[in-house]
């Protein structure tokens, strides 16, 4: 289960970096463009750059990171796993609401789905680990 959590880590810290990359510039079109995503002007790069992608005025894919530093911190450092669980709750409702987003816009986003793929195994896994303890 450690390997998961932390395949996951690594999955949803990239997936951040990439998508605040992306809030800022235009992402490369062989890692997103618009025949991956059928978006303009760099592909899912749009997608990061929308009122959406912000979080009080704060890029999403900054808390993300954020996050993901944190959760890497509190498992080297052995933090209780339930607090590493509550931890990860606000990120799965906002990738909750971003996926529920993506599908009714018909939109793809491939960094948004491990972002929010990440998401939800960390969630799974470190509740499970929290229960297991």
């Amino acid at each position: 289960m450690s390997a998961l959590i932390w395949l996951a880590l690594v999955a949803g810290a990239g997936a951040s970096a990439c998508a605040l990359y992306g809030h800022y510039f235009v992402l490369p079109a062989w890692l997103t463009g618009p025949e991956v995503c059928r978006l303009e002007d760099g592909g899912c790069s749009v997608l990061f750059r929308t009122p959406r992608a912000r979080l009080l005025g704060v890029p999403n894919a900054l808390l993300g990171v954020l996050l993901y530093v944190l959760l890497a911190i509190g498992l080297l450092l052995g933090w209780p796993p339930i607090w590493l669980f509550l931890m990860t709750l606000p990120a799965v409702a906002m990738s909750a609401f971003l996926a529920w987003s993506l599908i009714t816009r018909q939109l793809e986003c491939r960094i948004c789905w491990t972002g929010h793929c990440a998401n939800a195994v960390l969630a799974l896994t470190l509740a499970a680990k929290a229960l297991g303890s």
